[in-house]
């Protein structure tokens, strides 16, 4: 779900547009921000896992990796999937936030920014995966195709290192309400 500081549109990140979505990022709603963003690095990095799995399959002189290539490929669109998923829930659980702010209630707050860090928590676990996976079809996978595994490694540490901004801010948050 996307959210702006008044209303809640139902288009998940997915069915949109990719510049729809780069323009919702762009724009001055603080949502989707860094986390969908993350999110979605490391679904395009497990894209181009993928990628390679399927440039690898059914090609001369890499049968003896097939089964190994198949396994990756397997997981990598399943954790595409759940990247893909986990953009729109952080960017509902940021909009969740913002309206526990609005209460003044801590114990709402709380909830809130524990379950907007768990999301990040979840896409750095992933992306992590994704990036090792990247490593591994480097190696393995078609040769022709490295430069895109290797795109798709640094796409999947960047969509990490946003993921911890995320878990770092948010883990600060609650530090805070802890100590008042």
């Amino acid at each position: 779900m996307l959210y702006n500081a008044v209303t809640v549109t139902k288009m998940k990140i997915a069915e949109q547009t990719i510049t729809d979505f780069l323009t919702d990022v762009a724009s001055s709603k603080p949502a989707p921000g860094g986390g969908a963003v993350a999110a979605v690095t490391g679904a395009l990095a497990a894209s181009l896992v993928e990628m390679v799995c399927n440039l690898t399959l059914g090609r001369k002189n890499y049968e003896e990796v097939e089964d190994q290539v198949r396994d990756i490929q397997i997981r990598v669109s399943e954790i595409k999937s759940l990247l893909m998923d986990a953009a729109d829930a952080d960017t509902e659980a940021f909009g969740k936030v913002m309206e526990a702010y609005k209460t003044d209630d801590k114990d709402k707050i709380k909830a809130a920014l524990f379950w907007s860090t768990e999301i990040p928590e979840k896409v750095a676990g992933w992306s992590e995966e994704v990036r090792q996976l990247a490593l591994e079809i480097a190696e393995i996978g078609n040769k022709s195709a490295k430069s895109d595994a290797m795109s798709a490694e640094y796409l999947a540490t960047s969509a990490l290192e946003a993921a911890q901004e995320n878990i770092e801010i948010n883990k600060k948050s609650l530090a805070a309400l802890k100590q008042d």
